[in-house]
């Protein structure tokens, strides 16, 4: 009873981040011309630069997310069936769909599972627990860091840093921002060195430019 109240607690952030989302990425567009035109003219080319791969950061992210449901939604169907659990097709998708919300969906997956499995008797239960555990481990710490390495470009120690932390300071609603925030935060950090170091060139060029005139 004090787990469900606890997961009743998060609910809201379920609901509501998805809902942001889908407003950010339908609106996108707009933010980021509101955004430029709200720029010095100086800086609307960098900040043009910046917003579209921090666009691009994102949608690898989405479509990291989405594959990830894919692949434990697939595996968790056929792991399912092999292993004789009832409802496995349904519970595969329902192991798909709670892929993309972190820490709560996979532990209401294992929950229903293990119950539904725990009515045929406790050794299958036991099973699918230890299904389960096996597929996070390889989840979580090695197929999941490897697509997020691969379109977002971020070293899986700063992954796995990041979610512990936001986790820590945000809960669910950490988690669920933890790799974007992270993402976008390299992203701007890699930009603004990229800016300062091209002011710093044209300052050489000018000072340099400056003495061959006098001379």
């Amino acid at each position: 009873m004090i787990a469900i109240v606890g997961i009743a607690a998060y609910l809201p952030w379920l609901i509501l981040v998805p809902i942001l989302a889908f407003f950010f990425l339908k609106d996108g567009d707009e933010f980021r011309r509101s955004a430029l035109l709200a720029l010095p003219l100086g800086v609307r080319r960098p900040g043009y630069e910046l917003f579209k791969e921090i666009n691009t950061t994102l949608a690898a992210y989405i479509r990291a997310q989405l594959l990830a449901c894919l692949l434990v939604g697939s595996t968790c169907g056929v792991g399912f069936a092999v292993l004789g659990v009832p409802y496995a097709v349904l519970l595969g998708v329902l192991a798909g769909v709670l892929e993309f919300v972190p820490l709560i969906g996979p532990l209401l997956v294992a929950a229903v599972a293990a119950l539904l499995a725990a009515l045929h008797g406790p050794l299958l239960a036991l099973w699918v627990c230890i299904f389960l555990g096996v597929l996070r481990i390889i989840e979580d710490y090695v197929v999941y860091l490897r697509l997020i390495l691969h379109g977002v470009h971020l070293h899986p120690l700063a992954v796995i840093i990041a979610v512990l932390a936001c986790l820590e300071l945000g809960g669910v609603a950490g988690i669920f921002l933890a790799v974007p925030f992270v993402a976008t935060a390299s992203v701007t950090y890699r930009h603004w060195l990229e800016w300062q170091g091209n002011g710093e060139r044209r300052m050489a060029a000018i000072r340099v430019h400056g003495q061959d005139v006098h001379k």
